[in-house]
């Protein structure tokens, strides 16, 4: 049972679920000044994991491949369009870029955010689940107010997310030969500039679109593999 995964998956769905139904209820002062205290907070974990970086050129190299890609396969405009259509579909205001741009932000951050997969890829490896089980406390807090400001579209990304950390789970075993040392360091390294770009939109110190650097995750594997 990945319990790391369940409790992340659940502190989503929960947080989403309470800020939904609190809505107006949580003062405006707060719902506007957290999501810049989770902002940094995400800063702070994607600096962490930078400092694993084994080799620079890999890490930068993936970087810059996986944004040209991600911008050409135009990441960031698929999620906006699905956040769209979740929020219509819950009766949101669909016209609020503001909601859009949380909605993208929360699908990157819970779904694909470096911590998580790696999380997640622990779990699979060693049964370890005390890295989701961290993480989970920040995604329920920021999952109530992102959803007090949105609505429940937010809860709605637990979906994707427990697709997507149950995948890289039950692919630990098999990447499992290949994450040594180097490679982990490396993939940690770009895990963490993604959770800090994620970081810099949500304490509005940039707008950066993190969405389109997730091939990079896959790519600085390939690379470390080959670059060494």
């Amino acid at each position: 049972m990945p319990i790391g995964i369940v409790v992340n998956v659940c502190s989503v769905l929960g947080g989403g679920l309470l800020g939904g139904l609190s809505g107006n209820r949580i003062p405006e002062r707060l719902r506007q000044s957290l999501p810049t205290v989770f902002g940094f907070a995400a800063i702070a974990m994607g600096i962490l994991k930078i400092v694993d970086t084994q080799n620079l050129t890999v890490v930068i190299l993936s970087l810059i491949l996986g944004s040209v890609i991600g911008e050409l396969l135009r990441l960031e405009h698929r999620l906006e369009r699905l956040s769209l259509w979740v929020i219509h579909k819950v009766g949101g205001s669909s016209d609020h870029a503001e909601g859009v741009e949380l909605v993208v932000m929360a699908m990157v951050a819970f779904c694909v955010s470096g911590t998580g997969i790696f999380g997640a890829l622990q779990e699979g490896f060693t049964g370890d689940a005390s890295i989701l089980l961290s993480k989970s406390v920040l995604d329920f807090s920021t999952a109530l107010i992102f959803a007090s400001l949105v609505g429940f579209s937010i809860a709605l990304v637990s979906i994707p997310q427990l697709v997507m950390l149950t995948l890289v789970y039950l692919g630990a075993g098999l990447i499992s030969p290949l994450m040594n040392p180097y490679v982990l360091g490396n993939f940690m390294a770009v895990g963490g500039v993604v959770t800090l770009m994620i970081g810099t939109q949500m304490s509005k110190m940039a707008h950066i679109k993190a969405a389109n650097a997730i091939p990079a995750l896959a790519i600085v594997i390939l690379l470390s593999l080959w670059i060494v």
